[in-house]
This record gives C-alpha cells, structure tokens and sequence, in this order.
C-alpha cells in the first residue's frame, strides 16, 4: 500500500487555507517526514495543520489538526477552517 503524498497535500491545504480566510505563516517538517503548516487569521488567531502519513504522537502548544491515516481526513478541513474567528485556534494578542 503507498503512502500518503505529503507534499501534495501539503500544496492542497495551503489552497484551501488562502481560499477561506487563512494565512500560511510557516511550514515546518520534523525528522519523522511529518510536515507542520502554522496558519494565521487576522493576525491574531492561529492554528497547525499536521500532515504526516502516521498518526500523531506528539502535540504542540497551539492548536493542532492532524492530516493523517487514523487522524482526520483532508475533506473535514474546510468545515473546520470555515468555523468563526476564535472556534479553530487560539487566540493570541
């Protein structure tokens, strides 16, 4: 069975988050292959997106969605990214 394609997924969801409201503000990938998008919305709320093709074992201190067999599906992020200013991330100041 193949693994995921990370970096097109990756490529996908940075679309997506542009496409509804959100900032890509960095992309970060671990040693594990797993690559982390750090997204921003009116420069006061954020949250990661998690790609990897593993379920996730480590957490973050901000708000972490993991794209992952076993984690969430690509589909479900629209919805979640969608939601109103402070119901995705957390809010910083």
């Amino acid at each position: 069975m193949p693994l995921m394609n990370i970096e097109y997924v990756v490529e996908e969801i940075k679309v997506l988050a542009e496409r509804v409201g959100w900032c890509v503000d960095e992309i970060r990938v671990a040693s594990t292959g797993s690559t982390y998008i750090e997204l921003v919305r009116d420069d006061r709320e954020w949250c990661v997106i998690r790609v990897a093709d593993h379920k996730q074992v480590y957490y973050r201190w901000l708000t972490t969605y993991s794209v992952a067999p076993g984690d969430m599906w690509f589909e479900e992020l629209e919805e979640l990214l969608l939601r109103p200013f402070g119901e995705v991330g957390d809010i910083l100041l």
